[in-house]
């Protein structure tokens, strides 16, 4: 016998209903309690005539409503109500009993709901001058009279229709409506006592132990191939698909429950009587929990060599149908994609035997996340093998890596992800062996560090300060490369980021130690190299395999309302067909000093300048609004060491005043991408000076 507890405010006439449909059998139901707000209401009598319990407050003496739902709360639980029926409560129901008895609170009102809710609906009605009105039962959610509706009837107003006459057929048809609507809820409840639970997943990690859960919750556990049999060598109960459907499975498995005795279950609104009903028409049992994972796309499709037949073989079909179904109808439906949620499905289960709504809403919106992802991995994969490289529409899904502490600054949440598919020699690849979290600008700086490095073969090393390489540093170890990297710019180190693509050894670990520096990444570090820089520890230690090369693939960037692709800048000097384009050609050496410049200006915010020789930057002027700006800042950096140096620039020059700087300076050889009209002028001034100067044919601007 189901337990109610009837919460009234006033006369309790519908109080009286529901006690005499119990007394006549029309109702099978047993009222544990009456509940009320006013102390003296009829409905007390009604309650004491017929034997049932009261719970008499006085909202005033609490100081809010968590404190006397709280209390009404415990004295349900202690009763063991498992429904709660307002018969004219005068009350919003809160949080604190809506969160503990989701989808089993209902109430009737006086009216054809969404019209006249709130107080007196029969006033409203009659001021309107409607022709109809009635009575509606419907569930409690959070709102005035705002829940889902499971019963109305209409009721006629006549042309000479009073407060009183209306009042008498709308109690008339309350009386007989509402014992009869609870029963076929209640019915419908008492079929569903043993609840079903659909499982079919392809990760089974935690699975045998929350099927176990669900089984001691009262689930009845249905399932597909290596799903079901797992659980069936387990112990535990289960029944496959095709015993509900009555269909065997087809296609090689590909047809499985694809079926409406398993559609039908999910989508069915358990709250609507013409849904119910067709449920019970076609013999339908509605489907209450679904634990669903999805076949191995993204490790598939990760494997060396895979064919495209192994691919198309492993799209999910069934499964994300059954996942999005489910998640639609989560009002009804539990559904749980993320063997992490288990724990948190169960604990509620196993306190309250219902998962409450907000939770259900949680589960559903990860659900539509993961089928999205599913979806764009897929896309792209197919899109890639055909060569689109701008689709008319682009689905880029990424995994969460971590949430950061701040953005760039402290008032900017945010947070870092991965793409789902490993990317060789990237920082997501990375191994932290000490320090404290990486920051936003610490990835950022990180990724710039690496992908310089990256450009060398021989031992190298890079510090970066925000995005920009401050010293480059090449040498035959890579102590000696550190040593360059640093006498480039010592002041601007500081607080910066090293990359090197070598192991770190004890000699130059030593010296990394006497600078301040937030990052160390390299392939490795010894153990005598771990041991001094363990010291400080809050410097943060990443490893990685560093291979020289260039990343290819496409490039976002995303702006309010859009996202701007390209494919990345992987042309080298290697790709391009430089010309010597003044009278003077390059030495050997100075060849060798503008493709380390060249290497080094590409990653350089634009305008670029750098000034280097064989074997180091001297000098390093970004990010400035004009190139003769730019090569100021290099060239005063460089002081006397630009005397026979050489100069790299990201773009043309526009003008030959950054050539008449170079050649004051002392530069005597310069790459650049040529283009200007007025690139004559340039390579004037050049051989005015006896400066040698390169054409690449191609930029680098890096904003």
């Amino acid at each position: 016998m189901t337990k109610l507890a009837v919460f009234a405010s006033g006369q309790g006439s519908n109080l009286q209903a529901l006690v005499e449909a119990i007394e006549a059998g029309r109702l099978e139901a047993e009222i544990v309690l009456v509940v009320c707000d006013r102390p003296g209401a009829y409905c007390l009598t009604r309650a004491k005539n017929a034997g049932i319990p009261t719970l008499v407050f006085n909202p005033r003496d609490y100081e809010n409503k968590v404190d006397y739902e709280l209390m009404i709360k415990n004295q349900l639980r202690a009763l063991q109500a498992e429904y709660l029926v307002l018969a004219g409560y005068m009350r919003l129901i809160g949080s604190t009993l809506l969160d503990c008895y989701p989808n089993r609170i209902i109430n009737i009102h006086p009216s054809l709901l969404p019209l006249f809710p709130g107080k007196d609906g029969i006033g409203q009605a009659l001021d309107s001058g409607v022709q109809v009105t009635g009575v509606t039962i419907h569930y409690v959610d959070e709102g005035m009279d705002t829940g889902p509706v499971i019963s109305q009837s209409v009721i006629t107003l006549d042309e000479d229709e009073t407060r009183e006459s209306l009042e008498k057929k709308i109690h008339a048809v309350e009386h007989s409506l509402y014992p009869r609507v609870l029963q076929e809820v209640l019915k419908r409840r008492r079929s569903k006592m043993r609840r079903r639970a659909l499982i079919s997943v392809s990760n089974k990690d935690g699975l045998v132990e929350f099927a176990q859960q669900l089984v001691t919750s009262g689930f009845e556990l249905i399932s597909t191939g290596g799903t079901a049999q797992l659980l069936r060598e387990t112990g535990l109960p289960v029944r496959e698909v095709n015993e509900i459907t009555g269909f065997p499975e087809i296609l090689e498995g590909r047809v499985k429950t694809l079926h409406p005795k398993i559609h039908g279950g999910l989508l069915a609104k358990l709250d609507q009587a013409n849904h119910l009903a067709q449920l019970e028409e076609y013999g339908i049992t509605p489907i209450d929990l679904v634990c669903v994972n999805l076949y191995p796309f993204q490790a598939t499709i990760s494997r060396a060599n895979v064919t495209l037949a192994e691919a198309i073989e492993n799209i999910d079909i069934g499964g994300p149908t059954l996942l999005r179904a489910a998640a639609k109808n989560h009002d009804h439906v539990t559904v749980v994609v993320d063997p992490a949620d288990y724990a948190q499905v169960g604990q509620q289960l196993e306190a309250t035997g219902e998962v409450d709504s907000t939770l259900r809403r949680k589960l559903a919106a990860k659900v539509f996340r993961h089928t999205a992802a599913y979806d764009a991995l897929i896309a792209g994969y197919l899109t890639d093998l055909v060569q689109e490289d701008f689709p008319e529409k682009l689905t880029i899904t990424y995994n969460l890596e971590q949430s950061l502490r701040y953005g760039e600054n402290p008032q900017q949440r945010a947070a870092f992800y991965r793409t789902p598919l490993d990317v060789p020699n990237s920082l997501i690849q990375a191994k932290q062996l000490q320090g404290k979290e990486l920051s936003y600008n610490n990835i950022n700086d990180a990724n710039s560090a690496l992908e310089i490095v990256r450009e060398f073969v021989e031992p190298a090393a890079v510090a970066v300060k925000h995005s920009n390489p401050c010293g480059v540093g090449v040498g035959a170890t890579i102590e000696e490369a550190f040593d360059k990297a640093f006498a480039s710019d010592p002041v601007s180190i500081f607080g910066g980021i090293v990359a090197l693509n070598r192991p770190v050894d004890e000699k130059t670990a030593e010296k990394l130690h006497q600078v301040f520096l937030e990052i160390i990444l390299a392939p490795s570090f010894t153990k005598e190299a771990l041991a001094i820089l363990s010291t400080k520890k809050n410097l943060r230690l990443l490893t990685l395999p560093i291979e020289a090369g260039v990343e290819k693939g496409w490039q976002h960037v995303s702006i309010p309302g859009g996202l701007l692709t390209q494919a990345r800048d992987s042309f080298t000097l290697e790709d391009a067909e430089p010309k010597v384009v003044t009278k003077r050609e390059p030495s050997a050496a100075e060849w060798e000093a503008l493709k380390f410049g060249w290497r080094v200006v590409k990653h350089v915010k634009s305008n670029a300048i750098v000034v280097n020789n064989q074997e180091m930057t001297l000098g390093v002027g970004a990010g400035q609004m004009n190139r003769v700006g730019a090569a100021e800042i290099a060239l005063r950096q460089a002081g006397d060491l630009a005397q026979g140096a050489v100069l790299a620039s990201d773009a043309f020059f526009p003008m030959d005043d950054t050539l008449e700087l170079a050649a004051k300076a002392g530069i005597t050889a310069i790459i650049q991408p040529g283009g200007s009209i007025r690139d004559q002028d340039s390579i004037d001034k050049a051989n005015e000076y006896g400066i040698a100067m390169v054409f690449t044919g191609v930029r680098h601007f890096k904003h």
